[in-house]
C-alpha cells in the first residue's frame, strides 16, 4: 500500500468542447468527446483515491487547458494540481516525473486515457517497485498507459527513459523496454490495456453518455 513517500501523478486535459480526444470529434461531436473525457478522467480519479485514501497529497494532477481554478471546480481543491510543461509528451513527462524523487521514494505516473485502470493495478504498480527499478502498463495500441520507479534511479537514468522516443506511434513501448534493457533495469509489466483514442476502442469499455 502507498506510504507518505509515494506520489500518483496524473496526466489529463480539462474537457473543452473542441480540444479534447480530437479523434473522437468524427464520431461523437465535439462535446461528445469532451464528455468522455471528463468521464475517463473522473473514473482514473476515482481509482487513485482509492487506493490514496489515507495519504490524499500523492496524488497530483499535471493537467494541459483550463486552469487551476477550472480544475478545482471540477475534481475538487483537495488536490495538488500542475499545468503541464510545454514541449513534446517525453519532454513533459520527464519534466513532471524525474523531479519528483527530491521528496517521494516511489513516483507512479499515468494517462486519463485508460479508464480499465482499477486501485489492483495501481496497488501491483507501486508494490512492485520493491523490487523492480520500474513498471510499465502497455497498451494494445503499442505505447503504456502508466509508468513508475523510485529514486534508487538517478535522475540522468530517468530522463533517458523519455528521450528520443517516437511519440504517438505504435513502437513506444517496444523502443522503451530496449531502452530498459539498454540502461540494465529490471522492470515490471502491468496487464495490457485499451487506451481509448478512436471510435473503434470505445467497445472496450462500458461508458454510456446518456448516462453520463
Amino acid at each position: 500500500m502507498p506510504t507518505h513517500r509515494d506520489r500518483i501523478i496524473l496526466f489529463t486535459r480539462y474537457p473543452e468542447p473542441g480540444h479534447c480526444k480530437t479523434r473522437l470529434i468524427p464520431a461523437v461531436g465535439a462535446d461528445g468527446a469532451a464528455a468522455l473525457q471528463k468521464w475517463m478522467t473522473e473514473q482514473t480519479v476515482s481509482s487513485i483515491k482509492a487506493v490514496t485514501a489515507n495519504d490524499s497529497p500523492t496524488l497530483e494532477i499535471h493537467f494541459d487547458g483550463g486552469d487551476e481554478h477550472l480544475m478545482q471546480h471540477w475534481l475538487g481543491q483537495n488536490l495538488r494540481y500542475r499545468p503541464q510543461s510545454a514541449g513534446d509528451i517525453g519532454q513533459r513527462m520527464t519534466r513532471s516525473f524525474c523531479p519528483q524523487f527530491q521528496d517521494a521514494t516511489r513516483v507512479l505516473l499515468l494517462g486519463s486515457d485508460c479508464p480499465q485502470i482499477s486501485p489492483a493495478i495501481l496497488t501491483e504498480a507501486l508494490n512492485s517497485l520493491d523490487n523492480h527499478d520500474l513498471v510499465l502498463g502497455p497498451t494494445h495500441d503499442g505505447g503504456y498507459y502508466l509508468i513508475g520507479t523510485t529514486n534508487r534511479l538517478p535522475y540522468v537514468t530517468c530522463s533517458q527513459l523519455f528521450s528520443n522516443i517516437n511519440w504517438s506511434t505504435k513502437t513506444v513501448f517496444t523502443e522503451t523496454m530496449n531502452r530498459v534493457s539498454q540502461l540494465h533495469l529490471n522492470c515490471h509489466r502491468l496487464p495490457k490495456l485499451y487506451d481509448i483514442d478512436t471510435a473503434d476502442d470505445l467497445h472496450h469499455i462500458d461508458y454510456r453518455p446518456d448516462s453520463q
